[in-house]
């Protein structure tokens, strides 16, 4: 299992805290893909100015692996 990482995040603009995603996290994701989805997921927990959680999400190897962004939504938990 993957431990926390510190990964630029394509929404803060900056290198911040990424964690692995939950086993709720990767159901959402994977029905969204509709593919499987491998632990290499990672979401970006950086508080933004509006103090909520940022969430974007990328792979561990490239920053942006979504064409357009991909954020978890703020009341999946």
């Amino acid at each position: 299992m993957p431990t926390e990482k510190r990964l630029t995040c394509q929404t803060c603009r900056a290198e911040e805290k990424h964690e692995p995603l939950t086993t709720n996290e990767r159901t959402w994701l994977r029905e969204q893909l509709g593919n499987p989805v491998s632990d290499n997921y990672f979401k970006c927990v950086n508080v933004r100015p509006d103090g909520k959680v940022c969430l974007n999400l990328r792979t561990h190897g490239h920053e942006k692996h979504f064409r357009l962004t991909k954020r978890l939504p703020d009341d999946l938990e």
